[in-house]
């Protein structure tokens, strides 16, 4: 004998109870109705023990329409050929409900003598069996379209997670080469030269990179880290552009507190703004984050440079996909008044 699979086996219903509470009501409702029982004919102990008699015959009736009922095609029918499964389902009535009732409704008549106090009371007790039977087989119908709908949406619910989580993981290893050659080259001159500041600008960069490392397989990270990140990108850049860039955080640690950030999403906005303005003495990088609400104001002025700086072409489109899969808003950016505004949704937990 085969064993049906996990998804069959979740698939049947556990009414063993539900049936067994209801077939002692069908196997006194049926004969009741139908005239099948003349009582005066019986003792008290014989109605007990043909009413028990019906109620197991009701239990077996629907046990057999039950198991057969599993075994038809798909429960996908009923929308795919709705013709042909009501076919199947008046064939298992015809050639077992039908028969099945009569042979047991017959048997006890000959076995009792009792014939009835209505003309067709077996007849019309199989009626009643089929009426119970066809109603029975709407309810498992009903129940396991109702299933088959939701299964559907939970699978393609957890399929739809799969590929965002693969997606979001993706794009979080799409870090800019540029940042680590250029601070790499940055870090060549100061050693070269003995400069004091060599030490600091090492840890700030092995420490942004083990931040990097440690927060890629996390798709939010708490505000408060990444702003400690974005402060060591400020050494760095303010050890590369000779003090020419300011970075001012106005989010306090109390503000901070509760909300979630994508990781490198604010020294990423800070690398872009140096990659693309022109910075020197002359003309400063002031790099501003805010706190309105729930997202951040990211700023700085607007001085591009003649010469396009290299790309991957990762940058903003990059970033922007990580918030929406993340946070589940967009992230925007415009220039207004010769500024480049970004706004960076935060989530909130």
């Amino acid at each position: 004998m085969s064993t049906p699979s996990p998804d069959k086996r979740a698939a049947q219903l556990q009414d063993l109870r539900f049936r067994l509470l209801l077939s002692p009501v069908m196997g006194w409702v049926v004969p009741a109705v139908s005239g099948l029982v003349d009582h005066r004919r019986h003792s008290w102990a014989g109605l007990a023990a043909s009413y028990a008699y019906f109620s197991v015959l009701a239990f077996v009736v629907w046990e057999g329409n039950r198991r057969l009922y599993y075994k038809l095609s798909r429960r996908e029918d009923w929308l795919e050929r709705p013709w042909y499964r009501a076919a199947l389902l008046m064939t298992v009535i015809v050639v077992f409900t039908i028969p099945v009732s009569i042979l047991l409704l017959v048997t006890w008549q000959r076995a009792t003598g009792d014939p009835g106090v209505r003309p067709y009371a077996v007849a019309t007790a199989v009626v009643g069996i089929v009426a119970i039977a066809a109603v029975i087989t709407n309810v498992y119908e009903t129940v396991f379209l109702v299933r088959g709908w939701e299964s559907a949406r939970l699978r393609s619910a957890r399929a739809e997670s799969a590929r965002l989580t693969a997606e979001l993981e993706r794009l979080s290893r799409e870090v800019d080469p540029h940042f680590l050659f250029n601070n790499l080259h940055a870090l060549q001159h100061l050693v070269e030269r003995m400069d004091a500041r060599a030490l600091p600008f090492l840890e700030a960069l092995s420490d942004t990179y083990r931040y990097v490392l440690a927060s890629r397989d996390k798709p939010l990270v708490p505000l408060e880290e990444e702003l400690d990140a974005l402060a060591r990108h400020y050494t760095l850049a303010s050890t590369r552009y000779g003090g020419c860039v300011d970075v001012r955080i106005d989010v306090t640690l109390e503000q901070a507190r509760g909300l979630f950030v994508p990781p490198v999403s604010l020294g990423e906005l800070l690398q872009n703004a140096l990659k693309h303005n022109v910075v020197n003495a002359e003309q400063p990088l002031m790099f501003v984050v805010k706190l309105e609400r729930d997202a951040l104001m990211v700023s700085n002025h607007v001085r591009q440079r003649v010469q396009p700086a290299a790309s991957t072409g990762v940058g903003l489109t990059n970033l922007g996909e990580r918030v929406r899969l993340a946070v589940g808003r967009p992230m925007t950016w415009k220039i207004d008044e010769g500024r480049f505004i970004v706004t960076v949704p935060l989530a909130i937990r």
